[in-house]
């Protein structure tokens, strides 16, 4: 078969398996196209249906496998893909292979996937996600739904000031978010990873956020994709208020700011000061009187969930000495920790003095 022919019936092939037995036929070879877990894809001239697991080996250096009297000889459809798929075809010491035939083989098939959305490169995706951040609802999220069923969290990442761009950084964090999408933005990268590997890939990001000069913010998880927008919002939002409150740490989740995102929308500023705890002012300026540090301890005991142990290695006080600011406290504000409401407005309310600057 001419390489003529073998594209023009490619043109009108209308299925994966229709295209293989051309390509079969056009070769004149066994051929086989199976994923990374060896399941079959499409097959051509062969009653093989699986390959073995040795014939699987991504770090392989050689790309000859036999099995019977045929010698099969493996290379990769679209190494951009999502998930790779090998493409297998036999020789013989009488039919040897012609390297350009087997390319332009491997044209046509990565041109049918592409044409069909078979087997999605990355680039693809990451284009339909910044579409998607762009214009939600005029966008087609259905290739991206398909990703993963799993817990997503949106991380953003933007430059210290003064930090250049790095081409390694992206590349590193393209490898970190794979399959998932990432896409550049006016305001920096934003990447989607899988909600349950958040403890293995923090410590990653804080390493590169440490080398490249860089800080993320995490979104809390969520189910469908297609909420990626409203949780990159909130993300830009949780940045903007560490900036003002001088929070900013490398690796930053969004849960951490959500009172302060909440506050940021009330616009009466009179309210917020009169629904704080009284209290806590009191507190404050005893401190102030009698150069005491009433007001940290305490935001520290809340903090810590009312936890002596926890709340004295935190400010590196013995139990007794911290036991002593706590009478204290009791006394000065009559405060009974295990009222769950009580603690929770106290909690509050350091919140607003530190989004109000008091």
């Amino acid at each position: 078969m001419k390489n003529e022919t073998l594209l023009l019936n490619a043109i009108q092939s209308t299925s994966l398996d229709q295209l293989t037995k051309l390509i079969a036929d056009y070769l004149e070879q066994a051929v086989l196209i199976v994923d990374q877990s060896g399941a079959l894809i499409s097959r051509g001239r062969t009653d093989l249906k699986q390959v073995p697991a040795d014939w699987l080996d991504a770090l392989a250096t050689d790309n000859r496998y036999h099995y019977g009297h045929q010698e099969y000889i493996r290379d990769v459809l679209n190494p951009q893909a999502l998930n790779p798929w090998y493409f297998f075809v036999s020789q013989s010491k009488g039919f040897p292979l012609a390297a350009n035939q087997v390319q332009l083989a491997i044209q046509v098939l990565n041109n049918f996937t592409d044409r069909y959305a078979l087997n999605p490169n990355q680039g693809a995706v990451n284009a339909i996600f910044a579409q998607l951040l762009a214009a939600p609802e005029q966008t087609d999220a259905h290739l991206l739904q398909t990703l993963t069923t799993e817990k997503l969290v949106c991380v953003t990442v933007s430059a210290n000031h003064g930090a250049p761009y790095q081409a390694d950084l992206l590349q590193a964090l393209r490898q970190l978010a794979t399959p998932l999408p990432l896409t550049e933005t006016p305001a920096g990268l934003v990447l989607l990873l899988p909600a349950a590997s958040l403890d293995q890939t923090q410590p990653e990001l804080t390493t590169l956020g440490k080398q490249y000069a860089q800080h993320f913010f995490i979104s809390e998880p969520y189910d469908d994709i297609t909420q990626t927008p409203a949780f990159l919002n909130i993300c830009r939002q949780a940045e903007q208020l560490a900036h003002q409150l001088g929070t900013l740490t490398v690796v930053n989740p969004t849960q951490k700011y959500n009172i302060y995102i909440i506050l940021s929308h009330v616009d009466n500023g009179a309210l917020l000061k009169n629904t704080m705890c009284t209290q806590l002012i009191a507190l404050k300026k005893y401190d102030g009187q009698h150069h005491a540090e009433l007001f940290p301890t305490l935001f520290a005991y809340l903090e810590n969930d009312c936890h002596v142990t926890a709340t004295a290695e935190k400010l590196h006080l013995h139990r007794n000495s911290l036991a002593k600011r706590l009478n204290k406290i009791q006394d000065l504000l009559a405060i009974d920790f295990s009222d769950a409401d009580k603690t929770f407005g106290l909690r509050l309310s350091y919140r607003l003095f530190h989004f109000l600057q008091i």
